[in-house]
């Protein structure tokens, strides 16, 4: 299903200083993954030639737990340790919010 004109629920920069000025940022070993708090929830990015794109959580995780085309290698401690939970805690969160726009 397509996403509905003016829908802004997942964010988009353009180039790395503008990703990355408001909260440090994670790269997931040297993939095009990378995380961020965006507006107080764990959010996952992926950097496709300098346009910092969010992308659904479920995209993230399938591509974390199946890729074998990216070192996605302790993604999770990683995830974990940047956001400061549990990945339990952080998918609890992310369907949290996922609820709340509905």
């Amino acid at each position: 299903m397509s996403r509905k004109s003016g829908d802004t629920n997942y964010q988009n920069y353009v180039g790395y200083q503008s990703f990355s000025s408001d909260m440090p940022v994670h790269q997931i070993n040297d993939t095009n993954w990378y995380l961020k708090i965006e507006n107080k929830i764990p959010a996952f990015f992926i950097n496709a030639e300098n346009v910092f794109k969010q992308m659904p959580p479920e995209c993230f995780l399938l591509t974390a737990e199946k890729t074998t085309s990216m070192n996605m290698s302790n993604w999770q401690n990683q995830c974990e340790d940047y956001f400061g939970l549990t990945m339990d805690k952080i998918k609890c969160l992310i369907l949290k919010n996922e609820d709340q726009k509905k």
